[in-house]
Protein backbone atom coordinates (compact mmCIF):
# COMPACT_ATOMS: atom_id res chain seq x y z
CA UNK A 1 0.00 0.00 0.00
CA UNK A 2 1.21 3.58 -0.72
CA UNK A 3 1.43 6.25 1.53
CA UNK A 4 -0.49 9.83 0.65
CA UNK A 5 3.34 11.23 -0.35
CA UNK A 6 4.47 7.95 -2.56
CA UNK A 7 1.02 8.74 -4.21
CA UNK A 8 1.62 12.05 -4.61
CA UNK A 9 5.23 11.39 -6.03
CA UNK A 10 3.96 8.59 -8.58
CA UNK A 11 1.63 11.36 -9.30
CA UNK A 12 4.20 14.04 -10.10
CA UNK A 13 6.20 11.78 -11.95
CA UNK A 14 3.26 11.37 -14.96
CA UNK A 15 3.46 15.12 -15.32
CA UNK A 16 0.49 16.05 -12.85
CA UNK A 17 0.40 19.72 -11.96
CA UNK A 18 -1.93 19.37 -8.98
CA UNK A 19 0.46 16.66 -7.19
CA UNK A 20 3.05 19.64 -7.71
CA UNK A 21 0.87 22.48 -5.91
CA UNK A 22 0.10 19.65 -3.07
CA UNK A 23 3.54 19.19 -3.00
CA UNK A 24 4.08 23.24 -2.42
CA UNK A 25 1.49 23.73 -0.09
CA UNK A 26 2.35 21.02 2.09
CA UNK A 27 6.66 21.54 2.01
CA UNK A 28 7.30 25.24 0.75
CA UNK A 29 7.85 25.82 4.71
CA UNK A 30 10.29 22.89 5.36
CA UNK A 31 12.14 24.11 1.78
CA UNK A 32 12.69 27.77 3.20
CA UNK A 33 13.54 26.50 6.59
CA UNK A 34 16.24 24.36 4.92
CA UNK A 35 17.83 27.13 3.12
CA UNK A 36 17.63 29.87 5.43
CA UNK A 37 19.58 27.22 7.48
CA UNK A 38 22.19 26.16 5.36
CA UNK A 39 22.59 29.76 4.05
CA UNK A 40 23.35 30.91 7.62
CA UNK A 41 21.69 34.23 7.14
CA UNK A 42 23.82 35.22 4.00
CA UNK A 43 20.51 35.88 1.93
CA UNK A 44 17.38 38.04 2.13
CA UNK A 45 14.17 36.73 2.67
CA UNK A 46 13.24 37.49 -1.08
CA UNK A 47 16.44 35.43 -2.26
CA UNK A 48 14.64 32.68 0.31
CA UNK A 49 11.73 32.97 -1.67
CA UNK A 50 13.57 32.81 -5.15
CA UNK A 51 15.52 30.09 -4.21
CA UNK A 52 12.16 28.16 -2.73
CA UNK A 53 10.59 28.78 -5.97
CA UNK A 54 13.90 27.03 -7.92
CA UNK A 55 14.14 23.98 -5.66
CA UNK A 56 10.38 23.43 -6.87
CA UNK A 57 10.96 23.90 -10.30
CA UNK A 58 13.69 21.99 -10.14
CA UNK A 59 11.68 18.85 -8.52
CA UNK A 60 9.04 19.45 -12.06
CA UNK A 61 12.10 19.23 -13.97
CA UNK A 62 13.34 16.07 -12.51
CA UNK A 63 10.42 14.86 -11.82
CA UNK A 64 11.36 11.32 -14.21
CA UNK A 65 14.06 10.54 -11.82
CA UNK A 66 12.10 10.38 -7.96
CA UNK A 67 11.83 7.38 -6.52
CA UNK A 68 8.37 7.61 -4.69
CA UNK A 69 10.30 5.24 -2.01
CA UNK A 70 13.07 7.89 -1.01
CA UNK A 71 10.38 10.26 0.45
CA UNK A 72 10.28 13.96 -0.56
CA UNK A 73 12.17 15.47 1.96
CA UNK A 74 15.49 14.26 1.15
CA UNK A 75 14.90 15.13 -2.17
CA UNK A 76 13.72 18.52 -1.47
CA UNK A 77 16.33 18.97 0.92
CA UNK A 78 19.09 18.15 -1.07
CA UNK A 79 18.01 20.24 -3.90
CA UNK A 80 17.46 22.99 -1.72
CA UNK A 81 20.98 22.84 -0.13
CA UNK A 82 22.24 22.94 -3.66
CA UNK A 83 20.63 25.53 -4.63
CA UNK A 84 22.27 27.51 -1.81
CA UNK A 85 25.60 26.04 -2.73
CA UNK A 86 25.15 27.02 -6.56
CA UNK A 87 23.92 30.41 -5.12
CA UNK A 88 26.75 30.79 -2.97
CA UNK A 89 29.36 30.09 -6.06
CA UNK A 90 27.66 32.42 -8.44
CA UNK A 91 28.71 35.06 -6.14
CA UNK A 92 31.91 35.97 -7.15
CA UNK A 93 33.85 38.78 -5.16
CA UNK A 94 34.52 41.80 -7.83
CA UNK A 95 38.12 42.04 -9.04
CA UNK A 96 40.17 44.38 -7.19
CA UNK A 97 43.31 46.55 -9.00
CA UNK A 98 45.70 46.72 -6.15
CA UNK A 99 47.39 49.89 -7.51
CA UNK A 100 44.25 51.56 -7.10
CA UNK A 101 44.41 51.28 -3.03
CA UNK A 102 44.80 54.56 -1.59
CA UNK A 103 47.95 55.14 0.60
CA UNK A 104 47.68 56.98 3.54
CA UNK A 105 48.28 60.73 3.51
CA UNK A 106 51.61 62.02 4.74
CA UNK A 107 54.08 59.37 3.58
CA UNK A 108 56.83 59.98 1.44
CA UNK A 109 57.43 60.06 -2.21
CA UNK A 110 59.80 57.44 -1.83
CA UNK A 111 57.70 55.71 0.35
CA UNK A 112 54.66 55.62 -2.26
CA UNK A 113 56.76 54.39 -4.67
CA UNK A 114 57.94 51.63 -2.98
CA UNK A 115 54.40 50.37 -1.87
CA UNK A 116 53.47 51.10 -5.74
CA UNK A 117 55.84 48.73 -7.12
CA UNK A 118 55.33 46.21 -4.11
CA UNK A 119 51.88 46.30 -4.52
CA UNK A 120 52.36 45.65 -8.67
CA UNK A 121 54.05 42.96 -7.78
CA UNK A 122 51.98 41.24 -5.37
CA UNK A 123 49.00 42.21 -7.83
CA UNK A 124 51.36 40.23 -10.55
CA UNK A 125 51.94 36.98 -8.09
CA UNK A 126 48.29 36.98 -6.73
CA UNK A 127 47.04 36.72 -10.53
CA UNK A 128 48.96 33.71 -10.91
CA UNK A 129 48.03 31.96 -8.17
CA UNK A 130 45.77 28.68 -8.33
CA UNK A 131 42.11 29.86 -8.69
CA UNK A 132 40.74 28.65 -5.54
CA UNK A 133 44.40 29.70 -3.77
CA UNK A 134 43.59 33.72 -5.38
CA UNK A 135 40.03 33.22 -4.33
CA UNK A 136 40.63 32.21 -0.70
CA UNK A 137 43.24 35.09 -0.16
CA UNK A 138 41.11 37.83 -2.02
CA UNK A 139 37.94 37.03 -0.08
CA UNK A 140 40.25 37.21 3.05
CA UNK A 141 42.21 40.16 2.97
CA UNK A 142 40.37 42.17 0.54
CA UNK A 143 36.86 41.24 1.26
CA UNK A 144 37.24 40.36 5.25
CA UNK A 145 35.71 37.78 5.03
CA UNK A 146 36.16 34.93 7.88
CA UNK A 147 37.75 31.65 7.21
CA UNK A 148 34.24 30.08 8.07
CA UNK A 149 32.45 32.41 5.99
CA UNK A 150 35.13 30.89 2.86
CA UNK A 151 34.34 27.94 3.70
CA UNK A 152 30.66 27.83 3.67
CA UNK A 153 30.80 30.02 0.68
CA UNK A 154 33.33 27.59 -0.94
CA UNK A 155 32.20 24.67 0.15
CA UNK A 156 34.96 23.01 2.03
CA UNK A 157 35.98 22.78 5.24
CA UNK A 158 37.44 25.85 7.38
CA UNK A 159 40.61 23.87 8.03
CA UNK A 160 41.25 23.83 4.80
CA UNK A 161 40.92 27.44 3.92
CA UNK A 162 42.76 28.16 6.91
CA UNK A 163 45.72 25.83 5.68
CA UNK A 164 45.29 26.93 2.00
CA UNK A 165 45.55 30.49 3.43
CA UNK A 166 48.44 29.77 5.50
CA UNK A 167 50.74 28.54 2.59
CA UNK A 168 49.63 31.35 -0.18
CA UNK A 169 51.03 33.75 2.69
CA UNK A 170 53.90 31.90 2.79
CA UNK A 171 54.37 31.43 -0.88
CA UNK A 172 53.55 35.19 -1.59
CA UNK A 173 55.98 36.20 0.92
CA UNK A 174 58.65 34.02 0.05
CA UNK A 175 58.51 35.42 -3.70
CA UNK A 176 58.36 39.11 -2.43
CA UNK A 177 61.53 38.51 -0.76
CA UNK A 178 63.25 37.15 -3.70
CA UNK A 179 61.90 40.17 -5.68
CA UNK A 180 64.11 42.30 -2.87
CA UNK A 181 60.58 43.12 -1.03
CA UNK A 182 60.68 42.96 3.02
CA UNK A 183 57.37 43.94 3.85
CA UNK A 184 56.49 41.13 6.54
CA UNK A 185 53.58 43.11 7.72
CA UNK A 186 51.73 43.59 4.89
CA UNK A 187 49.81 40.23 4.99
Amino acid sequence: MHTKEQRLVEALKKGDTAALEKIIDGYAGYVCAVIRNFSRGAFTEEDIDELCSDVFFSLWEHRGGLDAELGLKSYLSAIARNAVKNRFRAVKPPTVDIEELEIADGSSVEYRAELNELMSELDRLIKVLPDEDREIFMRFYFYGQKSSEIALILDTAEGTVRSRLSRTRAKLRGELRNRGFEYEEIF
